[in-house]
């Protein structure tokens, strides 16, 4: 294991009367003449921060003991679609009454236009999805006109990510399954920015043939980051193994810091990690052990600072049903029947994006390769889904399936529904609560640099300090001249 020492140690200093008095005028004269000019550096560097983009934004309505409504939280978070336009599901559980209001808006907070995503709610689950250019929004919780929003908890969901068995929010917010099985190139953006997933099959006395997440690995810079089940093969419930630049190492809790501002460290989860990118944006990793079939699972979330990147989270493109290959020709719209769609996506794509023993990043044991973990005949086109040396998992009711899964926010309540249902591990909807949980909670890094979106870092940065310094050092003259005897 790789060790990393935090700790530091100051020498003690003995300091006379004398170099006392002399210590307690030098920093009068400091705070007497220069607290202004940190004041000014402050307020001047202050309008230039900003919010990274979250994948996941919810506002609960409780209009039931009357006007004014009670909102939470309060204020409501606000939606920031960076880049190109962004696909966003919604949902709305809707508990009001009929003369509450039956609708889900959002406004543009530049323009203040309101936007109807749906004018009309059934009680209950509604669900749907909507294109929004990019800007930033807000969810319209505090309107209490007759065409306002009800009571309820109303969830938007966007930004790239792979759950359960795998399901794949594209980095401009388009949804769909994938469940090849073998190492794929989730994401890759300019820069030494990538991230690479592993597809395990799951065997299923169903009629659907899926995988899981079991794997990811990152490249931050110039180093790569890994995190997989032990290499040696031997299922492990006591946890996966983090590896940087191939070592294995452990994390503390002051997490490990990498060259280009990387960094990885716990999350509140445990056995959770965070993987932050030099450029501010980050994947959150939540992990879960499914006893029955020996196997960890993964939902992995990514909060990118930009809409670059191509892999099986890349754009998808309006008419087109599935993201760009690497070559950047595109899969064309959504084949007419079943057969085609199969050979399409589990075959075409999936071997268009599958990772080599060249471009790799995960960490194998010796003898073992990306071919270990490649399986080209998954999913089978019909059932069953067998798995050699494996007992198959048996479903469970869908209505059991969304009674565990009824905590689950946003588009993910379908998907963790689905897989519920066809997996019958209640593991999952646990799983789905605590990524969403560790999503919510998720902040930028602690500087304003981190919390700026990439492409206005380094000018916005050294412009408000430029202009805080000279606003400061013009104060500071002025004043000197005045007090000059």
């Amino acid at each position: 294991m790789t060790k990393i020492d935090y700790s530091s140690n100051e020498g003690n200093q003995i300091v006379t009367p004398n170099r006392v008095a002399i210590l307690a005028q030098v920093i009068w004269m400091i705070k007497s003449r220069y607290y202004r000019c940190c004041m000014f550096l402050i307020m001047t560097a202050a309008p230039f921060t900003a919010v990274i983009a979250t994948s996941t934004v919810s506002v609960t309505i409780n209009c039931l003991g009357g006007p004014p409504c009670l909102i939470t939280p309060s204020p409501v978070p606000q939606i920031v679609i960076i880049g190109t336009d962004k696909y966003i599901s919604w949902t709305a559980n809707y508990s009001g009454a009929g003369n509450e209001g039956k609708s889900f808006y959002i406004t543009n907070v530049s323009s203040m236009t309101k936007i109807a995503l749906s004018p009309s709610l059934a009680p209950g689950m509604n669900s749907g999805n909507y294109w929004l250019s990019a800007g930033t929004y807000s969810i319209n919780a505090s309107d209490n006109s007759p065409n306002g929003m009800g009571s309820g908890t109303y969830t938007i969901d966007y930004n790239p990510g792979t759950t359960g068995d795998p399901h794949i929010t594209t980095i401009n917010g388009v949804h769909y399954d994938f469940q090849s099985a073998g190492e794929f190139t989730f994401l890759r953006q300019p820069k030494d920015m990538e991230i690479q997933v592993r597809h395990t099959p799951v065997a299923t006395n169903g009629a659907t043939c899926v995988s899981i997440n079991s794997a990811v690995a990152t490249r931050v810079g110039s180093h790569r980051v890994t995190y997989e089940p032990n290499i040696n093969g031997i299922p492990d419930p006591n946890g996966l193994q983090l590896r940087v630049d191939g070592k294995l190492v452990e994390l503390g809790r002051q997490g490990i810091d990498l060259s280009h501002r990387g960094r990885v460290t716990k999350t509140e989860v445990a056995g959770g990690i965070r993987i932050d990118f030099y450029d501010g944006s980050y994947l959150l990793v939540t992990p879960g052990w499914w006893a029955n079939q020996q196997k960890w699972y993964l939902n992995l979330n990514f909060v990118p600072n930009s809409d670059d990147g191509i892999g099986v989270a890349g754009a998808i493109d309006p008419d087109n049903w599935l993201p760009k290959l690497p070559d950047g020709s595109s899969m064309g719209p959504l084949p007419k029947t079943p057969h085609d769609r199969y050979v399409a996506i589990n075959q075409k794509f999936a071997d268009a994006w599958r990772v080599t023993d060249k471009n790799s990043l995960f960490d194998y044991s010796p003898g073992t390769s990306t071919k270990t973990f490649t399986n080209r005949s998954w999913p089978s086109e019909f059932p069953p889904c067998d798995v050699e040396g494996i007992t198959p998992a048996e479903p469970i009711a869908e209505n059991i399936a969304k009674l565990l899964s009824q905590e689950i926010k946003g588009g993910e309540f379908a998907n963790c529904v689905y897989d519920v249902m066809v997996t019958g591990n209640p593991g999952f909807a646990t799983t789905y609560a605590l990524s969403q949980s560790v999503l919510a909670n998720a902040r930028p890094r602690g500087s304003i640099e981190e919390s700026i979106p990439s492409k206005f870092n380094s000018i916005s940065i050294f412009v408000g300090l430029l202009l805080g310094f000279l606003i400061s050092l013009l104060v500071f003259l002025v004043w000197r001249k005045k007090v000059k005897p």
